[in-house]
């Protein structure tokens, strides 16, 4: 019997907020379950006047930061790095890292790594931002380990010039060469060379910041010098096919497949568990749990309702990406908007439209157990969210 959800839901949702023309000017949306793609649509304008195919590639912010992650955890189970040793050695030019910052405090934001922000380094010329985050220093009183803040910027380079130490590599080349490649995400770079610039820039779209009176595109995502610019924090351009390839793939390591390439199944689910209590984060604003590089306990992050408890992801450009695994249901999902609006709203559409791909799914018959919740295939996009308060209205 074919379980292959129709989706409908979901998509009216989609086509609503296109024809509303508020909240996003277009949308991929991508989704896996057991490794087959039976969602790939993309809908509205590109931001460039063209519309929005499958094909074309978005700058989609932090949603990027788990590639870097995949990487980290790749040296750590080869035992090139460990979690716990101290940083300072490995990076001595790093006076931020002093006083025992390791490997785990850097990926589960706890390292007081959250300046400077992303936009403080627009300002900085690009020779000059390593010399900036040594100099950072960490808020009086921080403990490492215990309190939180989502680190926006710092901790991610951190992270590639740890890579670049450790293998001797470039970081773009490290990152294509032994997570995207291998996983067949042709369409995702992390810093692209000229000629993948010019290869890729007539399907470069292009995000629209919607959170004033008149939308306006930011064309400096297309630019060569930003695509070209190695950025492992903020600066990926991928689409949602790849967003949702790319969880498909971790999902099948976890289940004990995938590629070799990958970390062995044991050292991702470390990465895409809670690493960190669940306790207030002071960038996000908000009580999170979070893994090794990943968002967990999506719940906590305004991924809906519907969840499952082991799933894990990230988001970015203040929720207009997103992309995320739920293995209860070997279920993949990425989906990437092109309107930029203010943290309630973001927060408010993405739970919507999360909820209302749950309710096809469950309308599909592919429900986990018996006794799921809108079986009836009610719409529970307007649902109250479990334990999220709009009241804090984190950044991502």
């Amino acid at each position: 019997m074919d379980v292959t959800p129709a989706f409908d839901r979901t998509l009216a949702r989609l086509h609503r907020e296109l024809d509303e023309g508020l909240f996003t000017r277009g949308a991929q949306i991508a989704v896996e379950l057991g490794g087959v793609l039976v969602l790939d649509e993309a809908l509205g304008d590109a931001g460039t006047g063209e519309g929005v195919t499958p094909e074309h590639v978005f700058r989609v912010y932090c949603t990027i930061k788990p590639v870097t992650a995949v990487a980290v955890a790749r040296l750590v189970d080869a035992g090139a790095l460990a979690l716990d040793e101290p940083l300072a050695d490995r990076l001595p030019d790093l006076a931020v890292l002093e006083g025992g910052v390791t490997l785990r405090h850097v990926l589960t934001h706890t390292a007081g790594l959250q300046r400077p922000m992303a936009v403080e380094m627009e300002m900085v010329a690009p020779e000059l931002r390593r010399a900036a985050v040594a100099r950072a220093s960490r808020p009086p009183g921080w403990r490492l380990g215990a309190d939180a803040a989502y680190s926006e910027y710092a901790a991610w380079h951190v992270l590639g010039w740890l890579i670049e130490a450790t293998t001797g590599e470039p970081l773009r080349e490290h990152l294509r060469a032994h997570v995207l490649d291998p996983l067949g995400c042709s369409s995702t770079h992390v810093g692209m060379t000229r000629d993948e610039y010019l290869a890729v820039r007539p399907r470069l779209g292009v995000n629209c910041d919607m959170r004033h009176r008149g939308a306006y595109p930011m064309l400096f995502e297309r630019s060569e010098r930003v695509c070209t610019e190695t950025n492992p924090a903020h600066g990926g351009y991928t689409n949602a096919r790849d967003l949702a390839r790319f969880y498909g793939a971790l999902l099948d390591r976890l289940a004990g497949g995938g590629p070799d390439v990958l970390p062995a199944p044991a050292t991702l689910a470390r990465f895409c568990s809670p690493a960190r209590p669940r306790v207030y984060d002071e960038v996000l604003d908000r009580e999170c749990s979070y893994g090794l590089g990943f968002m967990t306990d999506l719940s906590d992050h305004a991924f809906g309702d519907r969840c499952g408890p082991a799933s894990f992801g990230h988001s970015g450009n203040v929720g207009a990406s997103f992309a995320f695994a739920d293995p209860g249901r070997a279920l993949a999902v990425g989906i990437v908007f092109n309107g930029l609006v203010d943290h309630e709203t973001a927060f408010l559409r993405r739970r919507a439209l999360v909820n209302a791909l749950y309710a096809d799914l469950d309308a599909a018959g592919t429900t986990p157990g018996a006794g799921a919740a809108a079986a009836d295939g009610a719409d529970h996009g307007d649902a109250p969210a479990r334990r999220f308060s709009l009241r804090r209205r984190g950044r991502r």
